[in-house]
């Protein structure tokens, strides 16, 4: 089985910018902060059993029941919890890819197989070969929209399009941890919504990870038919997150326009990096996430190593490419230099 990659150096490594792990390039609000802190002092109770506070708050965020949410220590636990509850050994996974890296480690450990579909040649989702290896058999369709590493998402008509025509015998997992950077905030919150009323089958992963700054509380939720979550339950231990993690998730809900404030700024640094790499003539990718996607194939190695001598951590995947966070514009402004400085070295051989 593959091992998790490491997006940033540990604490020993001076590193002045970290943009290799998505994460949210400022701290918790006050208040967030204040919420967590203050949940320590209960910290010789239990909390909730299944997290069904936060639950609640969420299903009335997305308009759907409360027995339609379940929470964990991040989606990427719920992904594991989905497997696990409706795969057999030998049974196929399909997904496009390249994608997110934790995905060939958590079928593996369910004994399943990954069936992975190769994007085309602008790294987007095949739709046609998609729906042709699920002729095959499927048990799970793995979507991450927009996706991990390369930030290329389906516009909704052309989701909704393959969710149609997808088998509905098929548990369909949308992973939209980067949704926030993709869309506005109301059609972020209802989309989930619209889709399982139409989807029995499909389940939507959500994170507090990114966009809503609580990459350290690990928090990440599911949305699905209330029979979906209760496959899910059925294979999670108890206690899924702890007292600060669901204080902090439930002060983060009550300031989305510090979340929006966030978004706002991740986008125009994405711009503003993107612009800067595509006039040094690099190949980057049309993200709609928090990252961007440089496409530099056997060089991937060569620019992570010039830049971590600039004290910048990226995620290097090696031989396709380099997975950039966005951060502050001082991030930006590092970055830009110091890809400019490797780009007229490697001219120069």
């Amino acid at each position: 089985m593959p091992s998790y990659g490491k997006g940033r150096a540990g604490q020993a490594v001076p590193f002045a910018h970290r943009l290799g792990s998505n994460e949210a390039p400022d701290a918790p609000s006050p208040a967030v902060q204040a919420a967590a802190a203050a949940a320590i002092a209960g910290a010789h109770r239990y909390p909730d059993l299944r997290g069904e506070t936060l639950a609640e708050v969420l299903a009335k965020r997305h308009g759907v029941p409360a027995d339609a949410v379940a929470v964990s220590a991040g989606s990427i636990v719920l992904l594991d919890q989905l497997i696990r509850a409706y795969c057999d050994p030998g049974d196929r996974v399909v997904t496009p890819w390249r994608s997110y890296e934790a995905y060939p480690i958590i079928v593996g450990g369910a004994g399943a197989r990954l069936v992975e579909v190769p994007l085309d040649g602008d790294h987007r989702l095949n739709a046609a070969a998609m729906l042709d290896a699920c002729r095959e058999g499927a048990r799970v369709v793995l979507l991450c929209n927009p996706n991990n590493p390369t930030g290329i998402g389906l516009a909704a008509a052309e989701l909704d399009a393959l969710l149609d025509a997808l088998p509905v015998e098929t548990l369909v997992i949308l992973d939209e941890a980067y949704a926030d950077y993709a869309a506005d905030a109301a059609t972020v919150a209802a989309s989930p919504a619209r889709r399982l009323a139409r989807h029995p089958n499909l389940a939507v992963l959500r994170t507090f990870s990114k966009a809503w700054g609580l990459a350290g509380m690990r928090v990440g939720y599911c949305l699905a038919d209330p029979g979906i979550i209760a496959a899910v339950n059925a294979v999670a231990p108890p206690f899924p997150l702890p007292a600060p993690a669901l204080a902090a998730a439930l002060a983060a809900l009550g300031e989305e326009d510090v979340v929006a404030r966030r978004v706002a700024v991740g986008i125009d640094q994405r711009h503003r990096m993107s612009e800067g790499l595509v006039t040094m003539g690099l190949p980057v990718a049309a993200s709609q996430a928090n990252f961007i996607w440089l496409a530099v194939g056997a060089e991937a190695e060569a620019l992570t190593g010039y830049l971590r001598e600039a004290c910048i951590a990226v995620r290097c995947f090696p031989g396709e490419g380099v997975r950039i966070t966005t951060g502050t514009a001082a991030d930006t402004e590092a970055l830009l230099a110091a890809v400019a400085g490797w780009k007229r070295a490697a001219d120069r051989r």
